[in-house]
This record gives structure tokens, C-alpha cells and sequence, in this order.
């Protein structure tokens, strides 16, 4: 007899509302699979104190970051990206343990992605966001909800990229920057790494790495050294 088809086993690092759109990913993927779903949400790993055991969109939360190498039979996504922890997202991948071959990349069904866009491992791509031709979009990268990537468009590692986002041709985001909500991006701007665009900021120049910008158009607040980080 055939074998039966096994979904894959899937773990979000992280609680929260990235990690909400994550796991209705999920489920709208396998409803679009109809009878053989491909993924099954096994739980949630977070660092904060007293969630173990607890249920987090109706899962478990099965521990801590760090807890993830219990769990051989699982793939692994990254939902850790709000605005005061975006610059951890890196460390967090290298901290749960987990090699580059266990991060999933989930892709909406509602997604469009044009078929010589290249996206990378572990990346979550969400509900009717585009990634235009020749766009490229390194791992580990969160792109939420009606966010456009235009072509040429180059988007650099665990970078987080906000709701509504309209990213234009040929701009280039560093590595692990945070994209607010609303945010417009002119054609051929170079977002530096760690860099923070405000929400609804239109961006018509370069923002050096590390930066805090906001505004129509955007212009510097501070470094986001000096705001500081959550974890």
C-alpha cells in the first residue's frame, strides 16, 4: 500500500501577533492542500517566564528558544520581529540551535511571488504581499500582510518588513532592518543594516545603518543604539 502522506511538523519561535499570522498561514495552506494538509503547527517556543504548558492559538507553548534541539522531528520559523526586539532576530535563529536546513519558508497562498523572485530559507511570506520579478529576498526574512516588493528590489537577512509596505524598484534593505507599517521606499534608496523606518515614513534618501527615521519625508530621530532593544 501507499505510504500515507505526513504533513511536516512546524514550530514558531515566539508569541505574538507575527506569530498569529504565521499559524493562520499555516492553516491556510493546508486548507488550500484539501485533503493532504502539508503542515501540522506542533507549538510555540518563547522566552518569557511561565508560558510553558500554557496554549498560544490554541498550541502548546513546549518552552524556551533554547528548547528547540528537543525536537528533531520539527521545522523551525522565526515570528520573533516587533518593533523593540527586531535586532534580535538573528541571534535568536543562532540561539534556538536549530541548522539552516530546519527553518521553513511558509508562503501565503494569498502571496504572489513571480517565478525568477528568489526568497530564501526560513522566510515567512504573508497574505496578498507581491514579490515583483528579480526581486530577492534573503533568509529569515518576515514580509507581512499587503506589502509590495518591487522589481530588482533587495532585501537582506532577518530583516522584518511591516504591514502595507510599498517597496520600490532597486532599493536595497541591510541586513536586519524593521520596515514599519505604511512605510513608502523610493526607487534606488539603500536602507542600512539595523536600520528602523517609522511607520508610514516615505523614504526618498539613503538611511545609514543603524537609524531611526520617521516622517513625509523621512528624516532622522536617533540611532537605534541609543533607543535601545527589548529582547
Amino acid at each position: 500500500m501507499p505510504r500515507k502522506h505526513q504533513p511536516k511538523r512546524v514550530i514558531v519561535l515566539g508569541i505574538g501577533g507575527n506569530s498569529m499570522s504565521i499559524a493562520d498561514a499555516l492553516d491556510e495552506i493546508n486548507l488550500a492542500a484539501g485533503g493532504q494538509p502539508r503542515y501540522e503547527l506542533a507549538g510555540f517556543l518563547d522566552d518569557a517566564p511561565g508560558l510553558r504548558e500554557t496554549l498560544f492559538c490554541g498550541r502548546p507553548v513546549l518552552g524556551s528558544v533554547r528548547d528547540a534541539t528537543r525536537f528533531n522531528d520539527c521545522y523551525f520559523i522565526n515570528g520573533i520581529a516587533s518593533a523593540g526586539g527586531f535586532r534580535n532576530r538573528a541571534a535568536i535563529a543562532t540561539r534556538s540551535g536549530v541548522p539552516p536546513e530546519r527553518f521553513e519558508t511558509i508562503v501565503h497562498p494569498r502571496a504572489v511571488i513571480a517565478r525568477n523572485a528568489r526568497v530564501g530559507r526560513g522566510c515567512a511570506i504573508m497574505a496578498n504581499a507581491v514579490i515583483c520579478p528579480a526581486a530577492i529576498v534573503a533568509d529569515h526574512v518576515l514580509i507581512l500582510q499587503n506589502t509590495t516588493v518591487n522589481h530588482d528590489a533587495v532585501i537582506e537577512a532577518h530583516t522584518a518588513v511591516s504591514a502595507g509596505v510599498t517597496i520600490l524598484g532597486h532599493v536595497r534593505i541591510g541586513q536586519g532592518a524593521y520596515i514599519g507599517g505604511g512605510v513608502s521606499i523610493a526607487p534606488h534608496v539603500k536602507i542600512g543594516a539595523g536600520a528602523l523606518l517609522g511607520m508610514g515614513a516615505v523614504v526618498i534618501r539613503d538611511v545609514a545603518p543603524g537609524l531611526v527615521v520617521a516622517g513625509n519625508p523621512a528624516r532622522e530621530i536617533k540611532s537605534t543604539r541609543q533607543a535601545g532593544t527589548q529582547k
